[in-house]
């Protein structure tokens, strides 16, 4: 397959395989279900109603991608899939090139449980049509969301981006909502939310991805205009936007949270990094809504991707206020009145007034994420004390400075700060609340960014008295290699007073600190968070930094 043109995402030609030459416009924006459908306003269409048979099929990708059919003939088709063993009889089957498995593999294995039809990006030796596109992941959004009946046209989609951050600015934001009377669904990366089942009950599902694969995040959309929610939050990772999983997604609002170092193993460079950060905004439409940061020079690249006319709403934590804004842009402002161990005391000021608000969240990393998920409700139309009441109602997300319950004599706490500006925050916003020593317990995980590892170790053993560097996820790496790079950072320091051991295991890691812990200190178990599992090699264990500490309390 070769290509004669722009590589930027303008039109261009493509040869196939076959010597056919296409006009080729990128895929993106697609007609609606709604537009598609019967006309009826409000209805949404039924599953697989819009593409109900291959011609369907062969019309939207010939119309959205280049596109060649080997071995074409016509099917009905009952579903959609990008992995082998779920393909059920009248089944699409996307390949899509994996990181460690290339889908094309598998088709065989699809097309003998009933796939009817193979999408790729080379042609296949199998015995049904298959169509070749130059991208198959963004294919796969696009055939989804047509298949599910175009379910973000039908909600109000808020996406949050940033390095950290963004599963707590998403729970905020769904609150402040829900508190609204708006019925809302939410993605990310503990779990999905997708609005009541029969008996009343949320449905709620452990997440996979923090954000799905283009498949299952259609399907997962469809899930919440089924069950009633007009709105969806979800958690957009920079993985997501580079691999196009999102690009089906019809957004009302991007929102950014922040920018610091992290998968630079996918992206290669911060400037790579923040560029794929910057998709979600340069894909709004004109009239959608941005919130970024005006105190926060990491913001820049998202700042250029913005439009004129899209609608801004910036925030500050103190007293930055941005240069400029359009005249349809608004502002609000932060404050930090107290700060205890069991919360914040926050004012935010609009051009209305100011409201203050007790916050149940520590530190002013969470301060700034609330203030980020205040300016985007407001925008949204939710009135200043709606939101301050709502915030006040809110809990801490599971593993973000989480507290164990049952420790008196010291406090215990969980967080999954894994990168080093995550690490930084926590320990910076717990030393002047800590009356006794502060100790982390912390590692790095395998297969990711190497360069973060002595970043991480410095940070610790400059702001805790008490380091225990153990494993985190080391996943296929050598777990005693990973530490001694956390170590060869700490050497690095030209002065640091902090106690620092090494335990090659996590769970007697967390016990050392806890039997090394005195009155009225603080412990961080950091790096997990959430996880109930530590994977080291392939294999997934069974592992819960919660439990592993109520394990000591109890022994």
């Amino acid at each position: 397959m070769t290509s004669n043109g722009d590589e930027n995402g303008h039109a261009h030609e493509r040869r196939m395989p076959s010597g056919r030459t296409l006009r080729v416009q990128p895929i993106g924006e697609l007609p609606s279900a709604r537009a598609a459908s019967t006309g009826e306003a409000n209805r949404i269409a039924s599953v697989g109603e819009l593409l109900p048979d291959l011609e369907a099929l062969r019309a939207l990708l010939e119309a959205h991608a280049a596109l060649d059919v080997v071995r074409f003939r016509n099917e009905g088709v009952t579903s959609i899939c990008d992995h082998s063993g779920r393909v059920t009889s009248g089944a699409i089957f996307f390949a899509v090139p994996g990181h460690e498995a290339d889908g094309a593999r598998f088709a065989t294995e699809a097309v003998g449980r009933g796939a009817v039809a193979v999408v790729a990006e080379r042609p296949l030796p199998v015995a049904v049509p298959c169509f070749v596109v130059p991208d198959v992941r963004r294919a796969a959004g696009a055939v989804a969301a047509r298949f599910y009946g175009e379910p973000s046209t039908h909600l109000h989609v808020i996406g949050v981006t940033g390095t950290n951050g963004k599963t707590t600015v998403a729970d905020l934001l769904r609150i402040c909502l829900e508190d609204d009377g708006r019925p809302v669904g939410s993605l990310g990366t503990i779990e999905y939310r997708l609005g009541p089942k029969p008996d009343g009950r949320e449905h709620v599902l452990p997440a996979t991805n923090t954000t799905p694969g283009p498949i299952e995040l259609q399907r997962l959309l469809r899930a919440m205009v089924d069950r009633g929610c007009k709105h969806a939050v979800i958690e957009v990772s920079s993985h997501a936007l580079d691999q196009g999983r999102t690009d089906a997604v019809h957004f009302e609002a991007a929102v950014f949270t922040n920018l610091s170092r992290d998968h630079l193993d996918y992206h290669g460079t911060m400037e790579e990094y923040g560029r794929a950060k910057a998709r979600l905004f340069s894909s709004l439409a004109p009239g959608k809504l941005a919130v970024v940061p005006a105190d926060d020079s990491s913001a820049l690249p998202i700042r250029d991707a913005i439009d004129p006319a899209h609608r801004v709403t910036t925030w500050a934590l103190g007293s930055a206020h941005p240069d400029a804004l359009p005249p349809h842009g608004t502002h609000v402002r932060g404050e930090v009145l107290r700060e205890t161990t069991f919360g914040t005391r926050m004012r935010f000021v609009t051009r209305d007034g100011h409201v203050d608000v007790e916050l149940p969240l520590i530190g002013t990393h969470n301060a700034r994420n609330a203030l980020a998920a205040m300016a985007t409700a407001i925008a949204l139309g939710v009135g200043p004390l709606r939101v301050g009441a709502a915030m006040a109602r809110a809990k801490p997300v599971r593993g973000r400075l989480e507290s164990v319950p049952g420790f008196e004599r010291f406090r215990v706490l969980l967080d999954y700060a894994h990168t080093p500006d995550a690490l930084e925050q926590v320990l910076k916003s717990l030393r002047p609340m800590t009356r006794g020593s502060l100790r982390v317990v912390f590692g790095c995980g395998g297969e990711r960014d190497r360069g973060k590892r002595g970043k991480m170790g410095q940070i610790a053993a400059t702001l805790a008295d008490h380091v225990v560097v153990t494993h985190d996820n080391p996943r296929r790496e050598d777990p005693r290699g990973i530490l001694e790079e956390i170590l060869a950072g700490i050497s690095g320091l030209e002065s640091s007073t902090a106690l620092v051991d090494v335990c090659d295991d996590r769970r007697q890691a967390i016990w050392h600190a806890l039997d090394s812990a005195e009155q009225l200190d603080t412990i961080v178990i950091a790096g997990k968070g959430h996880e109930s599992g530590q994977l080291i090699g392939t294999t997934l264990h069974a592992f819960d930094d919660r439990e592993v500490a109520l394990e000591w309390l109890h022994r």
